[in-house]
Parts: C-alpha cells; structure tokens; sequence
C-alpha cells in the first residue's frame, strides 16, 4: 500500500536569530502599509485578490557581531492559497543537488564535487542520454554548471537535470523533513510524455569516462494530495492542439511552493548560521560560493555558460528593482534571487543588497497577471503590469530601507566579493 504524503501541516515559525512574524499586513508598524501607498503600486494592492498579490518583506537588523536579526512582514500572504511558482522551483533542486553531493563526499566518495562530470542513460520512452554539454568548461555535464545556469538565465534543461539526479521522492521527503511543508515539487519543465515519477539512471564519471558512483532510476510510489484552494483557475485555456478549452484550468498536479517557504528557504542558503538547524542545508563553503555567486551575477558575467548581453540583459531575472529595464547596470545594487514566469504569474525571491547605502532586505512577492482569464495562450499582461509592479515594490522598499535608521551598519563586504 502506497503512503499518502499529504503537505497539509502549517509551515512552523522558525526562529531565527530574532524572528518577529507579522501578518498579512495587520500590525500598524507595518513598513508595507507606506510602501503600498506608492500611486505605482495602489492600482494593483486595490484589486489584490484579482491578482493573487502576495507579499512578504524581511528587514535585517545587525548586532555589534554582526549576527542577522529578522523582522519579517506580510501582505495578503496565505500558504495554502495556490499560485504557480515556475522556476523559483528551481532554488530548492540546486541546493539539495549541492547536499547530495556533499553527503556522498562524506559516506566514502570523496572524489565527488560539484564539477565532476556527470552522465544520465536513457532506459525508457521519452528519456534522452545526456553526456556532454558544450557550454560547460571541458564540454562535460557537472552539477556546478546546472547551478550557474539555473540562477544565469533559468535553464529548464539544467533543472530537469536535478531533478533526475535527485527523484521526486527523496526531493518531497527532504524539503518536507526540513519544514517546508508547504513545498511540493511534482514535474520537470517541457518534458512531454514523461513518467514524472521515475528518474533517470545516474552516474559520475571522471573525465576518461571510468565510474565513481552511479545509481538506478529512482521510482516515487508516494501519493500527493494537494491541499490548497485556488487551484481552479480563469475560465479558459488553450490545450495541445491549441483549441480554447472554456472551463478553468486545473493546477491541482502543478508543482506548489508556497512564498513563506520560498523567503524561508532563501534565508536558509544565504545566512545558514542564523536558521534552525532542521531548516539549513548541508552544502561546502565552496558550494556556497558557488551557490552565491550564481544567484548574484548578471548573466553577462557568467564564464561558464556564456551569454549575450542583447539577449540576456542585467534585468533578465531580477525583477525586483531592475525588472522593467534593459539597461546595462552599474552594479553598485546586487540582487541574490530566484523568479519564476509561466501561466500569466510572475514570481520573485530575492536578497537585495546596496553595499553603499549600508542596505539589505529580502523581499518575496508574486503577481497573477492574466486580465482575459485564459491560460496557456502566452498572451499575458507581463510587461504593462507585472514587471512594472515587482520593479517599482523593490525600488520602493529599497528607498524605504535606505532611510530607515540602524544602530549597526552592516559589513557588506561578502556579498560584494562573492560576484566578482
């Protein structure tokens, strides 16, 4: 008999350092109470509901050690409340990969690292063999060259990957063992007829192709059960043959990442130190080096892939603050993120850091931007509303935290060095 794993629990408070919940906007101290006022930002907080806006942003207070204390702050925020988050799903494969690898290093394999290559054997329909990979440093598949192209440009390639390194079962089991109990990750992306519940044979090679581990394809027998309301959604949608299907469209076996776990879970890779043990992931220094510098730099500053600047501008996937431009950045503003963009929802977590203010914030927040409710037609309200709404909330919040007093400025420098 299959177990049902049923992501129902409320996600626990984690304390953290010194963590204050507010909620969804109720507390008169509330800083998105000012924020929201902003004539930019009032058209869509007025219909809030219609675009399934959610918010939550975390200030960060430093004590004369420079230890992290968070105030954390929502608006209209509800886990149970369903929206898409598309590749912001990607932030939790990347850091379970990194674990993985550093739980193999330490259960006898020490030869294994984020850039030993890799290959994946195709045994099924529908599965590809994948052993090269042009773009990496010698043309080889490595875990660390799936990570900086998730964060550079968002790959789906480079996820899928993960996702077949990992399985389903042990990626649901892990994240809800961790207390992201409202996370639930269920597909690949573009993956056709795929069986979403079997990954790929798996194994690490050194470059001559010889052997170091290698494991089956993995088989998730779990039954999931998705909880949340909202899972209907707008009145019609395109299907395959691209015919207008005029009911809602179920997202009830989409994946589910819900935005407190998604703030959560940033500040979980980014300040480990200052979260519940349960709640950080057990990754190297090099790991998170690595796992930093990729979530910080613009993609024309990736070595390793390569991309073009025309194709690929600073503001690509960081939609906070620089979301609604192309323009070339200076870098004196660096944003450590993840986003997600499908279905006519817009999504973004993100560490914001402006060395020479003396500002940090995290900043979470997503958008429904689907004004004819029909989904899947690619004909979403992104560009006149979306990205305006999260680049103009960052630069507001921003503005607001470059204001606000501290009684410890805080040492920044890491987080310049790490995109260098």
């Amino acid at each position: 008999m299959t177990k049902k794993y049923l992501l129902l629990a409320l996600l626990p408070v984690a304390i953290a350092s010194c963590v204050l919940l507010k909620k969804n906007g109720g507390d008169k101290n509330n800083p998105l109470r000012t924020i929201l006022q902003d004539p930019a930002l009032k058209a869509v907080v007025a219909r809030k509901d219609v675009y399934e806006v959610q918010i939550i942003l975390t200030q960060i207070d430093r004590d004369d050690k420079q230890v992290p204390h968070f105030t954390t702050w929502h608006f209209n925020v509800d886990s149970n409340r369903y929206f898409y988050p598309a590749s912001v799903v990607k932030m939790p494969l990347a850091a379970l990969a990194l674990e993985k690898i550093s739980n193999l290093k330490a259960s006898g394999y020490p030869r294994i690292h984020s850039e030993t290559p890799y290959q994946l054997d195709s045994v099924r329909a529908f599965q590809y063999r994948h052993t090269t990979d042009p773009a990496a440093p010698e043309g080889l598949p490595t875990i660390a060259q799936d990570v900086r192209a998730i964060f550079a440009v968002s790959d789906n390639e480079a996820y899928n990957h993960l996702f077949d390194f990992l399985g389903r079962e042990y990626i649901n089991k892990t994240l809800f063992q961790k207390g992201y109990e409202h996370t639930a990750i269920m597909h690949r992306f573009y993956s056709g007829q795929r069986d979403q519940s079997i990954a790929q044979p798996f194994r690490f090679v050194d470059k001559g192709g010889r052997v170091w581990w290698q494991e089956k394809e993995k088989v998730d027998r779990l039954e999931y059960v998705n909880p949340c309301t909202g899972l209907l959604k707008g009145k019609g949608y395109q299907n395959a043959q691209d015919s207008l299907v005029r009911q809602p469209y179920d997202f009830t076996a989409k994946n589910r990442f819900a935005l407190p776990d998604m703030e959560r879970m940033l500040r979980a890779l980014l300040f480990p130190a200052a979260m519940p043990p349960e709640a950080r992931f057990k990754i190297s220094d090099a790991d998170y080096t690595l796992l930093h510098r990729s979530m910080g730099q613009f993609p024309r500053e990736f070595k390793h892939p390569k991309y073009n600047e025309q194709s690929y501008w600073d503001g690509y996937v960081k939609f906070f603050v620089m979301g609604d431009t192309k323009n070339r950045q200076d870098g004196s503003i660096r944003i450590f993120n993840k986003v997600g963009e499908a279905y006519g929802t817009l999504t973004d977590v993100a560490y914001v850091v402006d060395a020479k203010s003396g500002v940090e914030f995290v900043l979470a927040a997503t958008i429904l931007c689907n004004s004819d409710g029909i989904f899947n037609d690619d004909a979403y309200d992104y560009d006149t509303v979306g990205f305006p709404f999260l680049a103009k909330l960052g630069q507001k919040v921003l503005e607001y935290e470059q204001k606000r007093p501290k009684m410890v400025v805080p040492d920044l420098d890491y987080w310049v060095r790490v995109v260098q």
